[in-house]
């Protein structure tokens, strides 16, 4: 009985397991799910905000099933069964894909469109930092799917916050101690987007 539940809440998620396959096989074939990725794959699969206008678009679709590797895949392997898997088994899979895959796109266009130039225009030397550093993972997307899964399940107003303010709180700390040469400061600051986005989707849910 155990093993028919397992099947059936399975065939429930089948956008949910082709991503998650997808991570696997990149991680093999990459040597991620072992060691930290490297740099000519980096290179070759990441995106940085720069790509946008060299119109290298494809990095925007890669970057999403390749993690910088180590336990951070195994991190966000688990992150992506969990909240993108409990978003698909509540809204279905064209729901839960379109939030996944359009908020990963989103938090890109906005780091690259708005949030990099505006730096770069006001010439901080971290806009140039940014403009330039490359990046890969689906946690933008999982966020989203955070973020919209505690608006439908109706979490406590406190609880979001703290999960809020613990997201701005990283990029804080990036920037403190780091500096802007932070090489995590890129994953932050798209995770408070994506998680901001994720949230509007969920109030446009349940309006």
């Amino acid at each position: 009985m155990d093993a028919l539940n397992i099947v059936a809440a399975a065939s429930g998620i089948p956008f949910t397991l082709a991503v998650l396959a997808t991570l696997i096989v990149a991680a093999i074939w990459t040597n991620t799910h072992r060691a930290e990725i490297a740099p000519s794959d980096l290179n070759h699969w990441g995106y940085a905000p720069r790509h946008l206008s060299a119109l290298q678009w494809r990095r925007i679709f890669t970057s999403l099933f390749f993690t910088v590797g180590g336990w951070r895949f195994y991190v966000s392997l688990i992150a992506t069964g969990l909240f993108l898997g409990s978003l698909e088994s509540k809204l279905g899979s064209l729901r839960a894909a379109s939030l996944f895959l359009g908020i990963h796109l989103l938090t890109l266009c906005c780091e690259s469109l708005l949030i990099v130039p505006a730096m770069r225009y006001f010439q901080l030397s971290l806009g140039d930092v940014l403009h330039s550093t490359q990046d890969v993972g689906p946690s933008a997307g999982y966020y989203g799917c955070l973020g919209a899964l505690l608006l439908l399940d109706h979490w406590p107003a406190a609880a979001i916050s703290l999960v809020t303010l613990f997201l701005l709180l990283r990029v804080v700390v990036n920037l403190l101690l780091w500096g802007a040469s932070g090489s995590s400061l890129p994953a932050d600051m798209a995770h408070v987007i994506a998680f901001s986005l994720g949230m509007a989707a969920g109030i446009f849910w349940l309006a």
